[in-house]
Order: C-alpha cells, then sequence, then structure tokens
C-alpha cells in the first residue's frame, strides 16, 4: 500500500517543509497558525484516525512501514510523509519524547454552537473551562472528556489552547475526536446556551455544593463548568449557575487538581 503514499526521503531538516518540525525546539505556538503537533504512536494514530486533515508526518523508515495500512480515507490523499534517518529524528527534540514519530495536522474550524446542540443526543453532557492555564491540566481534561464521553467542548480564550503540542501529548491524541467550540467569552456563550436551548449549568466549586448531579425538570443537556487552577470559577460563573457540585475532602485537603475534578464529576454524572 506504501505506494500510493506521497513518500519523501529527507537527510536534512533543512528542507523548507519540515520548518514546524525544526521549531520544536523553541516556544513556538504551531497552533496559532492553524497546525497541531502529534508525537509518539498513540497520539499520531488518533490524529490519523480522526477527520482532521493530516498535513505531514515524518518518522522512520519503520513506522512507515507500521502505518501504511491507517492511510485510507481521503483526507489522507494530500499527506505528505517525510521518512529521515534516526540521527536526524533524534536531533529535532530527542528519541525518548517521540520515538521518532511525529505529524502536523490541521486544525479544525471552530464549530458553531447550534451544530454542536444539533449534533448531540438528548440529555448531552458539555463541559466549559474558565482559565485554565496548565497545558498539561488542558490535556488531562481533554482525555478525561473524551473517556467520559463529553458531547462537545467550550472553552474560552482566558485558558491556555487544546492545541498545544503538549495539551495534545497528554490527551495521547484524544482532543482529535472532541468537539471543541473557542470562546472569547465562555460564561456569556454558556449562558446563551442556558438561555436558548435550556441548558442546565452546574458550577463545580470546593465548597457548598451538592454532591448529587442527579438531573432534573426538562433538560436538555447539562454542562459542568470548572475554574482555574489558582481561583477556581469566577464568581459570575458561580452566579449565573443553576446548581453547584463539590467533592467531599478529608483531612483538611483544600481541593483536587482541576483535571482530576474533571473526571470525578463527569464520572458522578454518569452515575
Amino acid at each position: 500500500m506504501t505506494e500510493k503514499l506521497r513518500i519523501v526521503p529527507v537527510t536534512s531538516l533543512g528542507h523548507s517543509e519540515l520548518e514546524p518540525y525544526r521549531t520544536l525546539r523553541g516556544r513556538t505556538h504551531h497552533w496559532s497558525d492553524g497546525f497541531c503537533v502529534a508525537e509518539g504512536e498513540k497520539a499520531v494514530r488518533a490524529l490519523i484516525a480522526s477527520s482532521l486533515r493530516v498535513h505531514s508526518l515524518l518518522l522512520s523508515e519503520d513506522w512507515l512501514h507500521a502505518l501504511a495500512g491507517a492511510f485510507r480515507f481521503p483526507q489522507h490523499s494530500e499527506t505528505i510523509l517525510y521518512i529521515a534517518p534516526d540521527n536526524l529524528l533524534e536531533e529535532i527534540v530527542g528519541y525518548r519524547m517521540h520515538k521518532r514519530l511525529l505529524a502536523i495536522g490541521v486544525i479544525p474550524a471552530n464549530p458553531s454552537l447550534a451544530d454542536m446542540q444539533h449534533n448531540a443526543p438528548s440529555a448531552s453532557v458539555f463541559v466549559a473551562l474558565e482559565g485554565i492555564a496548565d497545558a498539561e491540566n488542558m490535556g488531562m481534561i481533554l482525555r478525561n472528556c473524551a473517556a467520559f464521553g463529553v458531547e462537545g467542548m467550550i472553552i474560552g480564550t482566558d485558558s491556555c489552547s487544546p492545541w498545544l503540542r503538549r495539551s495534545v501529548r497528554v490527551s495521547l491524541g484524544n482532543v482529535f475526536s472532541l468537539v471543541i467550540h473557542r470562546s472569547d467569552d465562555v460564561i456569556g456563550t454558556v449562558q446563551y446556551c442556558q438561555r436558548e436551548w435550556n441548558w442546565q449549568l452546574i458550577a463545580t466549586t470546593p465548597y457548598g455544593g451538592s454532591t448529587d448531579l442527579s438531573p432534573s425538570g426538562d433538560i436538555r443537556a447539562r454542562c459542568l463548568l470548572f475554574g482555574s487552577e489558582a481561583s477556581g470559577l469566577s464568581e459570575k460563573a458561580l452566579r449565573i449557575s443553576d446548581a453547584r457540585f463539590s467533592i467531599p475532602m478529608r483531612n483538611q485537603v483544600d481541593s483536587i487538581n482541576v483535571a482530576n475534578a474533571v473526571a470525578v464529576a463527569l464520572f458522578a454524572m454518569q452515575r
């Protein structure tokens, strides 16, 4: 099957098309240019299997043969596979990090709220994030949301991008299976969904919330709101919510990591 693929052998990182790979060591933000980076087998396979367009891969000869059967969808027709020797691949960011397998994907267009709502079944669960600063926390949240079947996410521009390289890596590529709406005003956006489609907004807070996440009334969808690592949800987010949820703490522990809180809350909602 490899004869149908666009294979380009490279012996130097000076190739102009390899610029995104050359700059992986630097503090560059490929996502701001509409690209995301996947590294390692799980993330790269997830990208290839997703509906996203795969711009290119940089990989070893061994990986070319291992992945050849995965390129079977129409969006792969323009994908370029740059084949490089091991020593060149190790120069980029280190063998231990990416295992000689990297890919560049094209970030999808921002889905509209109407499409996100229309495509979701009744009694759907959404997650909205306010002020998540750490890329690793973001990656773990993405993985948790995929694991618990979240229908869609609303992420404010006050949070780091879910398409950052570290977020993609920590998510193990699960970001590629999620529907993510990027909002300039996440609280205004969830209020719109609350008003327009009768979403129930549930604020997560360390104090004073219920431990019961059972649905009540004629609710089209429920949306869990999570706030920043440092201070949690804003007062505005707490004020506009229909309900509050708290995870009981022991031994005078104030709270748990926000990504862990997402997993606990989603599990509680499933129950």
